[in-house]
């Protein structure tokens, strides 16, 4: 009976890692563009993002392999008028950045 509960145990930790959410992880180029979209929703600036979301366009047309990148769903946000929820996710996308590249891989 142990055994099986042993094995339910490891089977449940590995299914809760599996599933676990990652974080995005974005390029250098796009977490220079990450900053820009985090400056122009801070001021709500239409113009702005229109601008970025052509760049965003250009990157993902630059290289068609690549998946879409995390930060189109931010300006679609910010196209809706949510400009502090499209403000707070584009900080924790470049919070997230500094944190994979300081915390060291084991």
């Amino acid at each position: 009976m142990k055994p099986l509960i042993g094995i339910g145990v490891v089977l449940g930790l590995i299914l809760l890692w599996w599933f676990w959410p990652q974080k995005d992880k974005i390029s250098d180029s796009e977490y220079e563009v990450a900053i820009a979209l985090y400056r122009v929703c801070n001021q709500a600036n239409d113009e702005g993002l229109a601008r970025i979301e052509t760049l965003i366009a250009d990157a993902e047309g630059a290289e068609p392999d690549k998946e879409v990148s995390p930060l189109r769903s931010i300006v679609e946000m910010a196209k809706l008028g949510q400009w502090k929820d499209a403000a707070r996710a584009c900080r924790e996308i470049m919070d997230n950045q500094v944190s994979m590249l300081i915390t060291p891989m084991t």
